[in-house]
């Protein structure tokens, strides 16, 4: 997940700028609605406001200097001001962005952050993102903005993130994993592919990941998953894409990550 989206794939992108109408936010908070099509990618970017990034349906994948994040449905993405990212939609996507005043974002920190939607938040999402961008400024949308601002504030980080790496040595296995997440080396095997020990190896997975190769692989395959169940694939078949060994293998491993099976996570 640290190689960009732009050449993990055969497929063609379809790049589109940033729809930008303004130089300055004409309202405290600003929505953007937008239906995107398979293959999607938003060019890199930054602007003076703060951001919330939300799929309704589909899984987005922003990235940052800082590495991928993966935005499935009932997750979003807060993104402060001048934060340069692009955006990647393998699938079609029901996006919703509010685009927010900075001075009134400030409580919610200089760092981008990936938030679980609860049902509240959720729902002020939708309803903020239906109002229309000239919207009248009167006590009640300026409550609903301090709801929302406050709900935010409480939600808790994710950890649909896989940051950035600069050690040539893990290229190889990153690429490889990225293109086929079914593949079968272990990390003795690929300490001779890479002129690296296996030792070297684990210990620079966990310098740049918190984890070593085995859970490294596993959150991989976990948040790649994540697209192939939003897409409507079915689990044995995300399954054998994945390399798991079974059907309740992939599902054993999804409960441990995620903390509840897929067939759940997409009923939420």
């Amino acid at each position: 997940m640290t190689v960009s989206l732009s050449i993990q794939t055969k497929n063609k992108w379809h790049e589109q700028f940033p729809k930008r109408p303004y130089s300055s936010l004409p309202r405290p908070v600003v929505p953007l609605t937008e239906e995107f099509k398979p293959m999607t990618q938003i060019s890199r970017h930054s602007h003076p406001w703060s951001q919330l990034a939300y799929s309704c349906s589909g899984v987005m994948h922003i990235e940052t200097d800082d590495g991928t994040f993966v935005i499935p449905p009932e997750q979003a993405l807060w993104i402060p001001p001048e934060m340069p990212h692009q955006h990647y939609c393998k699938n079609k996507v029901s996006y919703r962005s509010l685009h927010i005043d900075p001075l009134l974002s400030e409580v919610l920190g200089n760092k981008v952050r990936p938030l679980t939607v609860d049902s509240l938040l959720k729902s002020l999402i939708l309803e903020i993102s239906n109002w229309p961008k000239d919207y009248e400024e009167t006590a009640q949308t300026q409550r609903f903005i301090l709801v929302l601002l406050d709900r935010l504030a409480m939600a808790q980080s994710n950890e649909f993130f896989m940051p950035t790496i600069k050690d040539k040595r893990l290229f190889p296995i990153i690429e490889t994993l990225n293109q086929d997440p079914a593949n079968k080396l272990t990390i003795e095997q690929w300490s001779l592919k890479v002129g690296a020990s296996s030792r070297t190896l684990n210990r620079l997975f966990n310098q740049n990941y918190g984890m070593g190769f085995s859970r490294w692989k596993q959150k991989l395959r976990i948040l790649k998953s994540l697209e192939l169940l939003n897409s409507n694939r079915l689990q044995v078949d995300i399954s054998y894409e994945l390399g798991y060994e079974s059907t309740s293998a992939f599902i054993t491993a999804f409960k441990k990550q995620l903390g509840c099976s897929p067939k759940k996570y997409l009923a939420k």
